[in-house]
């Protein structure tokens, strides 16, 4: 993976935080990065030990010509500019959303498989312990029997600019959504209601996916919900298993117990909870491996070095932006 050279376009918060930082950790050379003001580019490349900066990514890909780039940039550039790093030959990590409808997706894969070239959208939760960790339990069909519903909720901050019902989806709870048909499948019905005033969002529905299972998800961009929380309870035939902020999983299965007379009685009931530990000695790095974010890193490197098909590709995200936009339009009293 060493071998790659790579290009960041993008510095703000997130950027440097979690993808830059990512890459820090898992000792992969930066060869440049690129920000609409150079001093923030300078900025972020004094800190990782960047050598070169810019303010133009036409100038950066042609002076530079990465065979990877990452994109961190606002929602409305992250198609284009992936677009125009694809036809420069280069691979693309970008963050999500990539378009802001399914048809703005189409147009981003179909360019990529024209030009033989691997897209992964920065769906992380697919690469969070805590996840992966809740397929795992749900797969085991011995002991957890066939997967039949879920209840989940995702809730982010409130009142940002422009986050209305339809951006805050795209923009916020779209990390659930693919998380949804990472865990379920494809979706067959739903059905939302909407409280949401200005860009206070309050959201619920239903749905129904082709492994034929149920749900119902809350997402909320409301004054009470300032903190990030987020959480799903899945339950089985014959287990059920939550998870909690990505910081535990806890899981039971119904077994035979030795109990005589009533089992209220005692306690006999056999729940596991499974979670990280926690200590000093991660020196701060816990939380992008918590997050899924050197998992997500590690998983495009590796399909980009050894020419793999990223599992969120921008071929896959053409159904997660599907999925959002059924999601909106049935809060808009259009959906099935």
């Amino acid at each position: 993976m060493n071998n790659l050279k790579l290009a960041v376009i993008g510095c703000g918060v997130h950027s440097t935080a979690n993808i830059i930082s990512t890459l820090h950790y898992l000792k992969q050379p930066i060869a440049a990065v690129c920000a609409n003001h150079l001093d923030h580019a300078e900025a972020a490349a004094k800190q990782y030990g960047i050598a070169h900066a810019y303010d133009n990514y036409f100038k950066m890909l042609d002076t530079e010509k990465p065979d990877a780039v990452f994109i961190i940039t606002d929602r409305n550039s992250q198609a284009t500019i992936t677009k125009d790093c694809l036809k420069a030959g280069c691979h693309v990590f970008v963050e999500k959303p990539l378009g802001m409808n399914e048809a703005e997706a189409k147009d981003v894969s179909d360019l990529a498989k024209a030009v033989k070239k691997h897209v992964m959208v920065g769906f992380m939760k697919r690469f969070s312990p805590a996840y992966c960790k809740l397929k795992e339990i749900m797969e085991n069909h011995e002991e957890f029997g066939d997967v039949l519903s879920f209840m989940g909720m995702f809730a982010i901050t409130s009142g940002r600019p422009g986050w209305d019902d339809d951006v805050y989806i795209k923009q916020g709870g779209i990390h659930y959504v693919d998380l949804l048909r990472f865990l379920f499948g494809e979706l067959v019905d739903i059905h939302g209601y909407t409280n949401s005033v200005d860009v206070e969002v309050d959201q619920i529905f239903t749905m129904r996916f082709d492994s034929g299972v149920i749900g119902s998800m809350f997402f909320g961009g409301i004054p009470s919900w300032k903190r990030h929380w987020e959480e799903i309870c899945v339950s089985g035939r014959s287990g059920f298993a939550k998870v909690n902020n990505m910081m535990n999983v806890t899981y039971h299965y119904d077994k035979p117990v030795t109990t005589k007379g009533s089992r209220w009685k005692t306690m006999d009931e056999l729940d596991t909870v499974i979670t990280p530990v926690c200590t000093s000695s991660s020196g701060g790095w816990r939380d992008l491996f918590l997050n899924g974010y050197v998992g997500e890193i590690e998983h495009f490197l590796d399909c980009v070095a050894n020419d793999r098909t990223p599992i969120c590709s921008a071929e896959n995200n053409i159904r997660t932006m599907a999925l959002c936009d059924s999601i909106v339009s049935c809060l808009k009293g259009k959906g099935n």
